[in-house]
């Protein structure tokens, strides 16, 4: 998993830019702080909305497969790729990128880049 760019703010006023996870030097005081704990809590939300990511396609594959039996048990062939296609372009070309937009908002707002760890 690639690493998130921070900014690590001392007391001193002073703000170092790093990844996180990496262990930080202040260059105004010398104080060292260790991101280890932002690392930890991004890649804890990364896996969250990757997971949330996955349930949405598997919701869209399923409501597609509904759509298209009940397609096929009323109109038979012709009923099953118009229910289907209709379902599939409304979920994944209207419903998916919006639900994408929304979670991604959400975990933007549960991790912010500018931290300021405690000393280690």
């Amino acid at each position: 998993m690639p690493v998130a760019p921070i900014v690590v703010r001392c007391p001193c006023g002073v703000e170092t830019r790093a990844d996180a996870g990496d262990a930080v030097t202040c260059t105004g005081c010398g104080a060292r702080y260790d991101t280890a704990a932002e690392a930890k809590t991004l890649n804890v939300l990364a896996n969250r909305t990757q997971r949330q990511f996955r349930y949405l396609s598997r919701a869209g594959l399923g409501a597609v497969g509904l759509a298209g039996l009940a397609g096929l048990s009323q109109f038979q062939v012709p009923g099953l790729v118009v229910g289907a296609g209709v379902v599939a372009l409304g979920w994944y070309v209207l419903l998916m990128p919006w639900m994408k937009r929304r979670l991604l908002a959400k975990a933007a707002t549960l991790f912010t880049p500018v931290v300021a760890p405690k000393r280690r």
